[in-house]
Parts: C-alpha cells; structure tokens; sequence
C-alpha cells in the first residue's frame, strides 16, 4: 500500500478547483468528469460513466471499479461528489474529497481485496444528490446491492483555534471539541456498526489525526444538517453509510461562497485523511 502524497493532492487540487456546475459551468463539470476518469485508468480500476438525467442536460456519475477476490460479495463504495454549487470554486466542497478520493485509489491500486470496492465520483449532489440516488436505483434494477458505503464531504478546512469549531442544536458541545481540527464519521443507527468500525480503523492507521464521531437517532430523517451529502440516499434506501466531514459550515466560513478557494486549504489535512480512509479499507475490505 502506498503513502498518500502531498504533491499529487496537490496536482489533483490545482486541476478541480473552479467551478463545475452543470447550468453556469457544464463544460468545466464535464472537464472534471473526464480527468477523474482519466486518473482512475492511471489507478488500474475498471472505469465506467454512468449518465445521470437533468433538467440542464444529462451529467455523469464515474465509477471506478476494483474487483474482488470473492466474486459473492456485494462491492462497498468510496464516493465524493465533484460539483459545485453557481458562484463557488469548490475547493473544500468538494475538490478537497475528490482529491482524496483519487488519492485513496492510487494508493490502493497493488492492493488486493476480498470485498469489490466502487470508487464513485458523483454528480449532482448541490441539486439534491442526482447522482447517488440514481446510482443506487440503476444498481437495484441490474439486482444487485451494496455492502456499505462511506461519503467523502469537505475534508480540506482544519482550524485549530479555540472556539473555530460549532455544532447543530440537538449536539451537546460538551462532548466535542471547540477547536475545529478533527475529521467527523458521521452515521445513524442503522449504520451505527459500520460507524464504529470506521472511526476506529481510521484511527488505527493514522493515530495522530483527531476523529470524532456522531450516531444521530433512527434513520436521521430529522437531522438536516447531517444529510447533506451522497450518503442520505443510501441510508433512505437502508444501506449502511456514514459521512466523513470537516463539518462544513460548522467549521469552514467560506461554505458555498466565492471564498472556497485552493489556499483556504490543508494540505496536510487532506493527507492524513486520506492515509487513515486507506488504512481503513485495506483492512475492513481484505
């Protein structure tokens, strides 16, 4: 397994960020899509691009495919979405994830699994997330499943200072820290499971990174906050998943603003992120 590479994130940042959005930039979001396949066929993964219907014009989720050892295993998913709301550069949200998505990849590709692993850059997440929710329909209609899934949300923004860091209401600070340095795992309780095992295989691989992490109630239909990414649709159709987050505008004052900008992140951050969600999957998956 390789080490995950400050260069080569940053290679990949310098390419994504601007902004992909398929009513005010298609071309940039169909530039994107074809360089985040590109960088899958460089990682030895099956590559294939499934077309996503919308009002604007259609748009393409790219899945990258890593086969299995065992052929009976459903394949479990490591997914980012690459565009961006109008007006934003998307650097935390969601190049920083796409970024570490691509990484995750590279340094996974001499690595033998016995689970099949799906690395999925989806479109369409700002629209309502388009592109997950009509991956995992066209999935069930071929009659196959998912294992489990891990969204990558804004994982760039790393703020150290006291008091950086917020939280939704029905959260009680006092457990959490006030400084905004960690990597939140956010699941609900049908993943609560695969929440554990992911927080603490992250940690294993990468001790020196903070992680903490959350279990909202039921399925989370009352906890807008914690759904605002590619994960939602998965726990709506009762796939275990959870969210992997800077914690957004929690944290990250430059949220869906011009602002978003390549400079605003930590390059490190991203790094050692993607170091523990390698670690993780090598050994959950093998």
């Amino acid at each position: 397994m390789l080490r995950p590479d400050l260069l080569r994130i940053k290679n990949y940042l310098n390419t994504l960020v601007g902004e992909r959005n398929p009513h005010s930039s298609p071309d940039s979001l169909k530039c994107c899509a074809d360089y985040i396949a590109d960088q899958f066929q460089h990682s030895q993964l099956i590559v294939r691009e499934e077309q996503v219907p919308f009002e604007a014009g259609a748009s393409d989720n790219i899945l990258g495919y890593k086969k299995g050892t065992a052929h009976d295993l459903n394949p479990f998913v490591l997914a980012a979405h690459y565009d961006t709301v109008e007006g934003s550069p998307g650097a935390d949200d969601n190049a920083s994830a796409v970024a570490a998505l691509l990484e995750t990849a590279h340094c996974l590709q001499s690595v033998p699994l016995k689970t099949p692993l799906v690395f999925a850059a989806f479109t369409l997440e700002e629209y309502g997330f388009i592109g997950s929710h009509h991956h995992i329909v066209e999935t069930k209609k071929l009659g196959n499943g998912f294992s489990g899934m891990i969204s990558l949300e804004m994982v760039g923004y790393r703020d150290s200072r006291p008091g950086a860091q917020s939280y939704p209401v029905y959260v009680d600070p006092t457990h959490y820290p006030e400084t905004g340095d960690f990597i939140a795992v956010v699941g609900n309780e049908p993943s609560a499971k695969l929440t554990h095992l992911v927080a603490e295989g992250m940690r294993d691989a990468e001790p020196a990174l903070p992680i903490e992490q959350l279990i909202v109630p039921g399925r989370g239909d009352e906890f807008t906050e914690v759904r605002l990414s590619d994960h939602s649709p998965f726990w709506e159709h009762d796939i275990p998943a959870v969210m992997l987050t800077d914690t957004a505008f929690f944290r990250n004052p430059n949220y869906h603003q011009a602002s978003d900008t390549l400079d605003t992140l930590d390059l490190e951050f991203i790094r050692d992120t993607t170091a523990a969600v390698t670690g993780f999957l090598k050994y959950h998956l093998t």
